[in-house]
């Protein structure tokens, strides 16, 4: 067992897992892993792979009522028992781990190393977008990369072109990649917004890959971590293999100069995008499945952090404080043209 610090932004923790635990999700956190913290961490997550707790877990709750149901993401919902100082998680369907919660400690014990990896990568996700929350930001739909210091958040409905057009930014302007579809959106001082990406798989259809000729061509010889032909038929990259085969490091935050909206459409662009439009096209809404606290954070993450109120106008404050740029198109052969749009902050 050894010991990984991350810095999420909102949050800090360590991650104590065995190495290969550790390689695995690096895959996926390794933009916020630092040598050293600030003080102690905010958390502590301790994985292990131990098929006997996890079988001993099973079987002291097994004539015991759940006290709650919880859903974790669209394949995963937990039976949550709740007791004085702790709470122990077992997934619904296939047990093949347990969790415990306490104040100030998590505890993932699992069948096997890649659950184990699967599951905390999943819980680092939940620290940075509920610490994101206590500070009054959201989760939106959006891609963002950072150009020499400057952040644009690339968002736009599925189907508007935003992984392409984020790729062509990377390889043709030398963008750093920040996330990839969802991104933690944090009101700052003034009119200052700082985006940090939530650690998710890059997806990318057939047609999709085709525009980054870097990615196509490494795809012929280079076997992706979670396979080929997965959800629709796409591609899955995980943000540190992208990172590695377009030679450019993703980063873990970024303060936001301009807003980047993508429509497919042959109308004329919108010239004055309200704050309507643009919660139109980066707010997941209530049907977003990350959004429940399931591991029941953010009284711990607030009892460590200075808590912000909710922006009851985040949109209209967001929209007002941050340049927003419409831009349409309806052949995939124009996206170069959006992209280098997108960079200029300029019309087409």
């Amino acid at each position: 067992m050894s010991t990984r610090l991350l810095n999420l932004g909102p949050c800090t923790c360590s991650v104590v897992a065995p190495e290969p635990v550790h390689e695995a999700m690096r895959h996926y956190v390794s933009p916020f892993l630092v040598p050293t913290l600030d003080g102690e961490p905010d958390i502590t997550v301790s994985i292990s792979c131990d098929s006997a707790a996890v079988a001993d877990a099973r079987r002291s709750l097994a004539d015991q009522p759940a006290t709650a149901l919880r859903t974790s993401h669209p394949d995963q919902r937990y039976r949550a028992w709740i007791t004085e100082g702790h709470e122990v998680l077992l997934p619904e369907y296939a047990p093949d781990h347990v969790i415990t919660a306490t104040p100030d400690l998590l505890v993932i014990a699992a069948e096997q190393p890649r659950v184990a990896a699967s599951i905390g990568t999943r819980v680092v996700r939940q620290l940075l977008m509920r610490g994101g929350e206590i500070q009054a930001g959201r989760c939106v739909h959006a891609a963002a990369v950072d150009i020499d210091g400057h952040g644009v958040l690339i968002g736009g409905h599925p189907g508007s072109g935003k992984t392409t057009v984020l790729t062509h930014l990377i390889e043709d302007h030398g963008a750093h990649p920040v996330a990839n579809d969802r991104a933690v959106l944090i009101p700052r001082r003034g009119r200052q917004w700082h985006a940090i990406g939530v650690p998710l798989a890059w997806r990318f259809t057939p047609e999709g890959i085709g525009g980054s000729p870097t990615l196509a061509n490494a795809l012929t010889d280079f076997e992706p971590v979670r396979g080929r032909h997965l959800v629709d038929g796409k591609i899955e990259l995980t943000p540190w293999e992208v990172s590695r085969l377009v030679g450019r490091p993703t980063l873990p935050i970024t303060e936001i100069q301009r807003i980047v909206i993508l429509t497919r459409s042959p109308s004329t662009p919108v010239m004055n995008p309200d704050s309507g439009f643009v919660q139109q096209h980066l707010d997941f809404s209530v049907e977003d499945f990350f959004a429940e606290d399931w591991l029941n954070l953010r009284p711990l993450l607030a009892r460590n952090a200075e808590v912000s109120a909710r922006d009851s106008e985040f949109w209209l404050r967001l929209a007002e404080t941050m340049p927003v740029l419409a831009l349409a198109w309806t052949d995939p052969s124009e996206l170069p043209d959006v992209a280098a749009a997108a960079y200029h902050g300029t019309q087409r």
